[in-house]
């Protein structure tokens, strides 16, 4: 259910972004190293890894609140250039709540290497 969820949202499609439950409170996105991605400079765009980090977010929310939730707040540090992929989004929701869920994302390009961190706030319909 969750990821035809958001494997519907026309957003996520068009920028070829894939879900994958994790468990619980966990959820993993992950897209392509692409040049429609790419910003000059042959590097991804940080619009594009908010919209990952975004993604696996709300995705991990999903798993708890089984209902659907828009992002409330989101703190994103870059930490290195993204230059290879395919890219992942890792995130887990570190306190859940009725509504409100917080959560902490990890991006690894291709290699391994954490290349941004972010914590968010989302909140769940009910």
């Amino acid at each position: 259910m969750i990821e035809q969820l958001i494997m519907n949202d026309p957003f996520i499609n068009y920028l070829g972004i894939k879900v994958r439950i994790l468990g619980d409170g966990k959820a993993e996105a992950t897209v392509d190293f692409k040049k429609e991605l790419m910003r000059s400079g042959d590097i991804m765009n940080g619009g594009a890894i908010a919209s990952l980090i975004d993604t696996a977010g709300g995705t991990a929310v999903l798993t708890l609140s089984k209902s659907n939730q828009v992002t409330v707040n989101l703190n994103l540090n870059f930490l290195k250039a993204i230059d290879n992929g395919p890219v992942k989004a890792v995130a887990e929701v570190t306190k859940p709540g009725n509504r409100i869920f917080y959560v902490d994302v990890k991006v690894y390009d291709g290699k391994s290497n954490l290349c941004a961190h972010a914590t968010g706030v989302w909140y769940a319909f009910r």
